[in-house]
């Protein structure tokens, strides 16, 4: 038998194992596999790391296929010009390429007025090729989500404001955004049209606000339309994708609303509100806004002359597309029944609208606050204190919350003449 160390010497000769090398005994065998586990397993997550960077990047290069069977890189929304629709609820970026043409008169779009609209053409002229971004209410039985052959609101998809997509003979498509908001497109499309797609886009109305009964149906529609060749449709068919999938929700399309923020493309809560009351006396008044289908109406009542319908109560209609634009309603009212006569000047505002600054010619500015905002109504207003017969009103101003002017009267003939000049 060969002892012991002799067996060790003939072992490692065998192996040609320097001498030198120790072996490693049993405790620091299993530390060193240990070693090289972890070794292995920092090596192993590395090259995942690096896969899932690969994947990430490829799948954010590789282009999407989307409804219709088109190709769409889907890519993070890249810099550019950002449009806002403050009474459309949202905000759109301008693709490279294009300029926005919502001034332009011949798009006839709802909303292009009051700032529910966006519309964009190619920089490079083509015939009647545009992208329009827009609110309206949609049939409730073809809302985003919405089961297909199901009408969840009958009564509202039968009204006269509601838009329908044209799906006669032909069912719609459907899809979801990344975001997962769902939306629709139309698989019928008329001479020159590209795409007309609706993205579901709620209505959030203001805490206490009679909120409109179709708020639940508005969606943003994206139409695409051009009269150019198959070219110049694959280019407007990306952007529509792009915007249909990128718009972005701001002022009354996020919970809790936006004050001043107003989509004409609703049609209102209806009914008649008292906004708030002054004076005393023979000079008392009561200021009403009154909602319908067809208009809004501003009411500056005087209780001690309302003898009979129609007398004392002043009614001007509020053009709600000038209000939004920034200019400021300006009323005139002469109390030519007290001695010494006075006069008022007054209207309604936006809901954003807080404070009000009346400039008078060689004396200082008078500041009001506007009232009303706590109503269900979606217009605040405002009324002055009284005035001496003869003081020039030379600008009427509204501020916001922060002190910002965001609207300013029109030098109209109610500030080109003295209070108490036009009577009534």
């Amino acid at each position: 038998m060969i002892p012991e160390p002799q067996l060790e010497d003939r072992l490692r000769s065998a192996l040609r194992r320097p001498q030198s090398t120790a072996w490693p005994g049993e405790r620091d065998a299993f530390d060193r596999f240990l070693r090289h586990r972890a070794h292995r397993g920092r090596m192993l997550a590395a090259r995942a790391g690096l896969a899932l960077v690969a994947a990430l990047a490829l799948a954010a290069i590789t282009p999407r296929l989307l409804p219709n069977g088109s190709l769409n890189p889907v890519t993070p929304t890249l810099p550019g010009r950002v449009l806002q629709a403050p009474g459309g609820g949202f905000e759109v970026t301008v693709p490279a390429g294009w300029t926005n043409l919502r001034q332009d008169r011949r798009i006839l779009t709802p909303g292009g007025d009051n700032g529910s609209a966006v519309v964009l053409r190619p920089k490079r002229r083509a015939a009647d090729t545009t992208v329009a971004v827009y609110t309206a209410i949609l049939s409730p039985a073809q809302y985003p989500g919405t089961e297909p052959g199901h009408d969840p609101a009958p009564s509202a998809t039968a009204d006269s404001s509601t838009v329908r997509l044209d799906d006669a003979g032909s069912p719609l498509g459907r899809g979801h955004r990344t975001d997962g908001r769902p939306f629709v497109w139309q698989t019928r499309l008329g001479p020159g049209e590209v795409a007309r797609y609706a993205v579901a886009w709620p209505y959030h109305c203001d805490p206490g606000q009679a909120c409109p009964p179709a708020a639940p149906w508005r969606a943003l529609l994206v139409v695409g339309r051009t009269a150019e060749g198959a070219a110049t449709g694959e280019r407007v068919l990306q952007v529509v994708r792009r915007i249909v999938e990128q718009a972005r929700p701001v002022t009354n399309a996020l919970p809790g609303g936006a004050p001043g923020a107003v989509d004409l493309n609703l049609p209102p809560a209806q009914g008649r509100w008292l906004l708030g009351s002054g004076g005393n006396g023979q000079g008392a008044w009561r200021a009403y806004v009154r909602q319908g289908r067809g208009e809004d109406v501003f009411e500056l009542e005087f209780p001690t002359r309302t003898t009979r319908a129609g007398v004392g109560v002043r009614a001007e209609d509020i053009e709600p597309t000038i209000l939004l634009k920034g200019q400021l309603m300006v009323l005139n009212d002469c109390l030519s029944w007290l001695s010494p006569q006075v006069g008022l000047v007054s209207g309604a505002v936006p809901e954003n609208v807080t404070t009000v600054r009346i400039e008078l010619a060689g004396r200082p500015p008078l500041v009001v606050r506007a009232f009303g905002q706590d109503r269900p109504a979606r217009w605040a207003a405002y009324v002055s204190p009284q005035l001496p017969r003869g003081t020039r009103v030379t600008n009427v101003v509204g501020l916001d919350a922060a002190g910002r002017t965001v609207a300013e009267a029109e030098h109209d003939v109610y500030l080109s003449h003295p209070v108490c000049h036009i009577f009534r």
